[in-house]
């Protein structure tokens, strides 16, 4: 998966799509224009990359919404507030449906974080409580809601975001807790909604109890040992975005690249085209990765 640079699909950006195969676009705010533009955007990347392309955003609700033209929806925390899991499955087929009416069919969301660091300066109102229990019922709703109006969704950011002191855009957050005290809270919503959900998303934050080396995002410990291999996870594990300076900054993006694939990962949010041409050629020399896995 790569991002892009505009609100329009130039033709040497369309021809790097088809002449890589690229198959996924994530898209920022930077990408989105009015509705009527975004539309055609869609409409030109699945040109570019097939009909069953995959485009994907953040549209979690309350501060994290990227397509802002549409209803705003509200937070998870407002949702937790409210304790319905009617009305956030109601609300997830809300966002879905004006997801699909732009030609959005993957939404990085809901986040399954427990909110249990009053300090935590990233999560906050994106998660939907301070138990695991609330978390998952919760978001459990909102994903059925969104995938029974047609748009796929995504739980972040594994193995849990919602203890940290340190915002992974822009440092390598650390997470001081045991397995069996992650097993205890920060896991469950995971384990438990892992055959609900088509992708999970991971986390740029390192566990040095888990894995002392590397962050979730690149440890074959936490993706491939714990969600792979003990939840049986046979979806979509994509990492969080390797551009974020937690990772950018301490690995370079083709390294990171290579280590998130072998660690477990089956697709990585890369940078802009001119740098991912040169990622891909790396990645097959370095790694001896087939095209279709790239």
């Amino acid at each position: 998966m790569v991002d892009i640079q505009g609100k329009r699909l130039d033709a040497a950006t369309a021809a790097f799509l088809r002449d890589n195969r690229i198959r996924a676009v994530c898209l920022f705010r930077k990408n989105l224009g009015t509705e009527a533009e975004v539309r055609q955007l869609t409409r030109d990347l699945r040109e570019a990359m097939g009909p069953d392309a995959l485009i994907g955003l953040d549209q979690e609700g309350g501060s994290v919404v990227r397509a802002t033209f549409l209803p705003q929806p509200p937070s998870a925390m407002a949702l937790g507030a409210a304790g319905d899991e009617g009305l956030a499955e109601q609300v997830g087929a809300a966002v879905a449906r004006g997801l699909r009416g732009i030609g959005i069919n993957w939404n990085f969301a809901p986040v399954t974080d427990i909110n249990n660091n009053p300090a935590n300066p990233v999560i906050a109102e994106r998660s939907f409580g301070e138990t695991a229990d609330t978390v998952t019922r919760l978001a459990g709703a909102w994903m059925k809601g969104s995938m029974a109006a047609g748009v796929a969704c995504c739980i972040k950011h594994f193995p849990g975001h919602g203890d940290t002191h340190v915002d992974s855009h822009l440092d390598l957050p650390t997470v001081d807790k045991s397995r069996a005290e992650l097993d205890a809270l920060e896991l469950k919503p995971f384990q438990a909604l892992r055959d609900l959900a088509p992708s999970i998303m991971t986390a740029h934050i390192v566990y040095p109890k888990i894995d002392p080396l590397y962050p979730a995002t690149l440890s074959r410990t936490l993706l491939g040992g714990i969600l792979r291999d003990e939840y049986g996870y046979d979806g979509v594990v994509i990492t969080d975005a390797l551009m974020m300076k937690a990772i950018a900054e301490r690995y370079g993006y083709a390294k990171a690249a290579v280590l998130a694939i072998n660690a477990g990962a089956a697709d990585e949010v890369l940078p802009l085209h001119q740098i991912a041409t040169r990622l891909i050629e790396r990645l097959r020399s370095t790694a001896g990765m087939s095209l279709n896995r790239v």
